[in-house]
Parts: C-alpha cells; sequence; structure tokens
C-alpha cells in the first residue's frame, strides 16, 4: 500500500493510516540531466586508504557519476518531496515513529509560512521492510516528479540508492544505516553507519561491565535479525571489534521477524555459557526473546543483556518490564530524555501535531532528518533562487559542522560522509523500566567519538 501524507495547509487532518489530500502538480517532469557530481572513493564503501585488524588495506579507487535532474523545484508554489517507511510490517515500530516526526515538523513549517514562502508537499511510500517494495516505492516517487527524496527510514536503502543514482535524485535526510548511503555522493545524512555505532557501543559496554564487576564479558552471544543492518554489525564486531577488545562471538542466531520460539535460543544462550547477550534485532523481536529469557528465569549474569539502536524505544521496556533494566543501547543523537531547550523544542513541536508519541531514537531521527532537510533547502535557496539539485549538495558541502539545532554534534554534511566524516558521535542509553515516566531510557554516557574508540580500524577518519 502506499500512503500520501500532503502538508499544505494545517487544516489537514494525519493518522498513521490517513491519506491526506493530493496536491494538483501539473508541471513538465524535470528534464534529466547537464550537471555531473564526480567523488573519488576509495576502497570498498570509502574506505580510505590504510590499515584494518586484518592488515593494510589495498586502495581500490571507483568513480560514482551521478547524473542530476535539473529544472527548479519549486512547482506551484511547492516544493515535493519523498519519503520511505515501513509503515506497516515486520519493522513498523521503527517506521511509524520517524515519519511522524518528520511529517509533525513540515507541517510546522508549513503553518509559518513554509520555506521563504514555499510550501512542503511530502509524499511518503509504505515499503512495509521488503526490499521489492522500497525499490518500487522509489520508482514510483521519482516517476512521481519528487524533487529531492526527503526524510526516510528503511533497512533495504541498497535498492532505493542505485535508483535515485540513476534517475539523478538527491537524497537528503537519509535514516539508512548500510554503506551505500555514506558512500553516494547524492546522500545528505544527519545518521551514523553501522560501523561507526558498533565501534562506539561495543567497547562502552565491554568496559563498563569491567569496570562494574571486576572482569570483562570476552564471551558473547548475539541474536540478530536477518537485515543488512544487523548482519552488519555482527560482522563489524566478529571481523574487527572483538579481535581488538579481546572478545569472542561463541553464540550466533540468525531470526525473522516471525520467529516465535526464543526460549529455545535462551537455553542455548545459557548452555553456552555466554557473559553478555546482544540482542540485534527489532524491537517486537526483542520483546519476544525478553520475555521468553524470563519465563525462563535466564539472565547471562556477568554482562546480562546488550541492545543497540534498533531496539531503543519505549515499547521494548514497556512490554518486557523491569527484567530489561541496564541494557545499553546507542544513538547517534540526543537522547529525547535529556531535558534540554533542543529535546523540548523536538517534543513541542511533534507533540503540537502527534499525539502518543514514543520519543526514542527513531522520532528524533525522523524530526532532526526534517530539520536538515529545511535548512539543506533553505541553504540552497541562497545558493540558486530557482532551487536546482545541483544548488541542493552545493549548499550540504558548506555545513561542515552541523549541529542539528542541539541534537547532534559537527556532522560534516558533505556527501559523500564516508569520504568527508559525516556523523561519528554517539550517545549511549540505558534501559530503565519505569510505568510512571514517560522516559524507559535515560543518558548513560557519551557523545562518545568513535573515530576515537580503541577498536576504530582507520584512526582519526572515517
Amino acid at each position: 500500500m502506499r500512503r500520501r501524507w500532503t502538508v499544505l495547509a494545517a487544516s489537514l487532518l494525519l493518522t498513521g493510516a490517513a491519506c491526506g489530500t493530493r496536491a494538483d502538480f501539473t508541471a513538465l517532469p524535470s528534464p534529466v540531466e547537464t550537471r555531473t557530481i564526480s567523488e573519488e572513493i576509495v576502497g570498498t564503501g570509502g574506505v580510505v586508504k590504510g590499515t584494518t585488524a586484518s592488515g593494510p588495506v589495498t586502495p581500490v579507487t571507483r568513480r560514482i557519476r551521478t547524473d542530476l535532474r535539473t529544472g527548479s523545484g519549486i512547482r506551484n508554489g511547492t516544493i515535493k518531496i519523498g519519503g520511505l517507511f515501513p509503515m506497516s510490517g515486520g519493522l513498523s515500530a521503527l517506521g511509524v515513529p520517524p515519519a511522524k516526526a518528520a511529517q509533525a515538523y513540515f507541517r510546522y513549517v508549513n503553518d509559518r509560512g513554509g520555506i521563504n514562502g514555499l510550501k512542503i508537499d511530502f509524499d511518503v511510500c509504505d515499503d512495509k521492510a521488503d526490499p521489492n517494495q522500497s525499490a518500487a516505492c522509489t520508482d514510483r516517487l521519482v516517476n512521481d516528479d519528487i524533487f529531492i527524496m526527503g526524510p526516510s527510514f528503511t533497512p533495504f536503502s541498497s535498492n532505493v540508492v542505485p535508483i535515485l543514482q540513476r534517475k539523478g535524485v538527491p537524497w537528503v535526510g537519509y535514516d539508512g544505516v548500510n554503506v551505500e548511503g555514506f558512500s553516494s555522493d547524492i546522500v545528505v545524512t544527519v545518521g551514523a553507519p553501522i560501523q561507526t555505532m558498533g565501534h562506539a557501543l561495543l567497547p562502552y559496554w565491554y568496559r563498563q561491565v569491567e569496570a562494574r564487576k571486576g572482569r570483562a564479558p570476552k564471551r558473547l552471544g548475539v541474536v540478530y535479525l536477518d537485515v543488512a543492518p544487523a548482519r552488519t554489525y555482527v560482522t563489524e564486531a566478529k571481523n574487527t571489534i572483538c579481535p581488538k577488545l579481546g572478545c569472542e562471538i561463541v553464540y550466533e542466531k540468525r531470526v525473522t521477524y516471525f520467529d516465535l520460539d526464543y526460549s529455545t535460543i535462551c537455553l542455548n544462550l545459557q548452555a553456552a555459557n555466554v557473559d553478555g547477550a546482544w540482542i540485534v534485532t527489532d524491537p517486537a523481536s526483542a520483546v519476544k526473546m525478553l520475555v521468553q529469557c524470563r519465563e525462563a528465569k535466564y539472565k547471562p549474569e556477568l554482562g546480562g543483556f546488550l541492545g543497540q539502536h534498533g531496539v531503543y524505544l519505549d515499547l521494548t521496556m514497556e512490554q518486557s518490564g523491569s527484567f530489561a533494566d541496564g541494557m545499553i543501547a546507542n544513538s547517534a543523537l540526543m537522547p529525547p530524555s535529556v531535558d534540554n531547550a533542543a529535546v523540548r523544542d523536538m517534543k513541542r513541536i511533534v507533540g503540537t501535531y502527534e499525539k502518543n508519541v514514543d520519543y526514542g531514537y527513531f522520532t528524533a531521527l525522523g524530526y532532526a532528518s526534517a530539520r536538515l532537510t529545511v535548512d539543506v533547502l533553505t541553504e540552497a535557496l541562497k545558493v540558486d533562487p530557482k532551487l536546482t539539485r545541483a544548488s541542493v549538495l552545493k549548499a550540504a558541502a558548506r555545513m561542515t559542522s552541523y549541529q542539528c539545532h542541539g541534537l547532534c554534534k559537527d556532522v560534516n554534511l558533505t556527501p559523500p560522509a564516508a569520504v568527508h566524516g559525516g556523523n561519528h558521535y554517539v550517545w549511549m542509553v540505558r534501559s530503565k523500566f519505569d510505568r510512571a515516566s514517560p522516559d524507559q531510557w535515560v543518558l548513560d554516557g557519551g557523545p562518545v567519538d568513535a573515530w576515537r574508540s580503541e577498536t576504530w580500524p582507520r584512526p582519526g577518519r572515517p
């Protein structure tokens, strides 16, 4: 199902299952190209020359050439932006919060006159956490003549980025975590890649356990969802992070959204005598595992359970209870449980348009990415009042120390992020069940600079 949310007036009512009215854009589709952007990317996925845990990297140069569609992004006083989210399916718990947060901020901007008087038309497609649907959604949005792809969350960006590259449509507000987004010359993001977050999260947790318990959690079990971001977490841990820390993954189990039997997994973790169980899944799968381990009266004695950004929702704790207390998870943005001006602004703006909001990582990411999109478009209009796609990428390249209005730290927006830096600061949160509290995750530490992690294989740079 394709869901269209159009934000052209304050009177439009949005619910999770409703469709907004469709604006009538009669302008012809943009002609393709006369500006080519070229970037040199060294190594697979933008790895720079240097040394990794497995030895020297042999640089392999490949040139990405993106022929941008020309023409103005202004149509009938609006700027048309596309978005991809799993609004239904196995990852809807992760897709709905950022979609609603981005939608809320765009409505807020429109209600205050838009971007230099230009209103935002945000067209969202539900990719249902399905790779084929992600590609189909992208084709539909591009064929509907979006100016840019905007805030989106999909684990299947590997299907999306090549289409946008071929079609010459930038992606501003990419919320993915896979390497293809960070090595593309048309992607602008405040998100942090999996490798970055892994190199912040695992050493932080490892040293915290070692300091509290007097010995390090060397035997690690991991349960991970069979999607690319989770597989990347596990691969990076096995090949780079654990060899440097001195830990080992002694048990691993791949799961799908539809698996129900986690009791056996809990028993297998116990039989493997793991020091900590790392849950690299979506919130619903994490809840199934935590509840069934609770019923089995099993929690790793030394390090307990470790999370990651995919379980960082209040939903996880509300359904798992205090048994799940003490899990560490990571966030590339200031945690919403922190009481500061930036977080209060986010909650005020999103709360104006959406009720019963789960202010976890994904809500913050959708909101921050929408603000990023507006900031880049505002700067692009200064570069070229006609607002071209080339001016959008020029504007992003000027923003080399972006702060997300207080929600992130020193992000270089110049694409590709794998070459120019992107976001490498990560906050840590700890789960704490409290039925009376609006926040089930509290700040534990950070921001941690992943580039300065003891496991980071390329000191000082991406």
